[in-house]
């Protein structure tokens, strides 16, 4: 996970060049430059959110004192839980990095469970332990992207966006069985900060309308202190959360957005250049 998320960022820092290769064949504008469609649209993303554990359970040590030890084996699992966003979006003049960005408000639910067998061992004694867990987090999300997209088809592209967000917890519920205190039990604070990536892949369905299912994950945390490429940890277990949405992005028109192109004058030569907003329009 940890090498896909920093091959993709390669990728993402490459785009500039890699894009003139392969937008060399024309294809039609998926966001209109010509100023049929305002600068500014509004977006809705229902979704469903998953914490991701890790592949493989080890035995760990947590402490030892002289005769005194604790060893562990720990099992996180994911769960689902609901995610919905909404906001705004700003689409760029010349789209040669960025396509849009977009600024939002989203109610984020995070899942999951832990299971733990355990071993206390004190000079000849040896006292056995174990117990699980679940936690469910409500979190309100700020968040912002900026949003770069790869044509493959006419009306189909993968969109690439980095961006942060921040969350306030509106609620919590944490229930577990076994002693926290031997675990060293950790969660993350009333409020975090990260950067993140999402990957989508994208339709124009309408001249108004796009559709973008999109996954995303975090990559790095500023609050609290990264756990390793924006994992956080519930319990005694990291868990990295995941976010799939679909995305319905709609453009607001102008003066019709599907209307033909104006016709030229007798004797006015083509240009085969775009044709940008002017500098004077406002959305």
């Amino acid at each position: 996970m940890q090498r896909l998320l920093f091959q993709s960022l390669i990728v993402l820092l490459a785009l500039p060049t890699f894009g003139q290769g392969l937008m060399s064949r024309k294809r039609p504008d998926l966001i209109p430059l010509d100023g049929k469609a305002r600068r500014m649209g509004f977006y809705l993303a229902p979704g469903l959110t998953y914490t991701l554990p890790r592949f493989k359970d080890e035995e760990e040590e947590v402490f030892r004192s002289g005769d005194t030890s604790y060893t562990a084996l720990y099992d996180p699992n994911g769960r689902l839980g609901i995610y919905l966003e909404g906001g705004l979006s700003w689409y760029t003049r010349d789209p040669v990095v960025v396509d849009y960005f977009d600024v939002g408000l989203a109610y984020k639910n995070l899942r999951g469970r832990e299971a733990f067998e355990s071993t206390y061992v004190r000079a000849d004694s040896t006292a056995p332990f174990a117990g699980e867990g679940a936690f469910a987090e409500r979190l309100l999300t700020f968040h912002a992207n900026a949003n770069k997209f790869i044509q493959v088809a006419d009306y189909q592209f993968i969109q690439l966006s980095l961006g942060a967000n921040v969350d306030y917890r509106l609620g919590s519920s944490y229930e577990h069985t076994g002693d926290p205190i031997l675990n060293g039990h950790s969660f993350p604070p009333d409020l975090i900060t990260q950067a993140h990536f999402k990957l989508g892949y994208g339709f124009k369905v309408t001249g108004s309308m796009l559709i973008i299912p999109a996954v995303e994950t975090p990559v790095f945390s500023f609050t609290p202190q990264d756990q390793g490429f924006g994992q956080l940890q519930w319990f005694s277990s990291n868990y990295r959360p995941l976010i799939f949405s679909v995305r319905f992005l709609w453009l607001r028109a102008r003066s019709g957005i599907d209307c033909p192109p104006p016709v030229r004058q007798p004797g006015e030569k083509r240009s085969k250049r775009k044709v940008y907003k002017p500098d004077s329009y406002h959305p």
